[in-house]
């Protein structure tokens, strides 16, 4: 059986330094892989003001944390500089498409999640696909705003059409 993992952008610091929201959809991934080792990896993120500013892509980041922590370069497919959750899956779908996969995997966190469902239904929609949600260890104080951000972010997707 032949998964493509998705590991949707977080922030990172100007120094590239991954923040706790990247960290933890970084080692859900990894403990994903540590289990499925027959998985091909695309990690999303470019650049941008509200998440990365330092002159390398955030999934350049991303693949070297993960490459740190013992996955092969190989698994890695093209990944893309998007700039948001939308771009992610504008930019990942014709990979998804060509590759067939018998499963697609998206990790994101967990307060992220039902944004990213809804975003990747619209712009995606390939049948075979598994959301696991990465658990945020951010203090109730840093979480709180998040998880209303998505909510709205949310409510206005649903009355709405990209």
């Amino acid at each position: 059986m032949k998964k493509l993992l998705i590991v949707l952008g977080a922030p990172n610091g100007p120094l590239g330094e991954l923040s706790q929201i990247a960290q933890d959809r970084l080692a859900c991934a990894l403990r994903f892989y540590n289990a499925n080792s027959d998985c091909w990896i695309v990690c999303t993120g470019g650049f941008g003001q509200h998440f990365n500013t330092t002159d390398k892509p955030h999934f350049f980041y991303a693949v070297k944390y993960l490459t740190d922590n013992n996955v092969p370069a190989s698994a890695f497919l093209e990944c893309p500089p998007s700039s948001n959750t939308i771009e992610d899956f504008q930019m990942t779908r014709d990979l998804v498409l060509e590759k067939q996969p018998d499963i697609v995997v998206i990790i994101t966190s967990d307060f992220h999640l039902a944004r990213a469902r809804a975003l990747y239904t619209r712009i995606i929609n390939y049948p075979k696909v598994i959301f696991v949600p990465a658990s945020s260890s951010l203090p109730e104080a840093q979480l709180a705003p998040l998880v209303e951000h998505e909510a709205r972010a949310l409510k206005k997707l649903q009355e709405n059409t990209l």
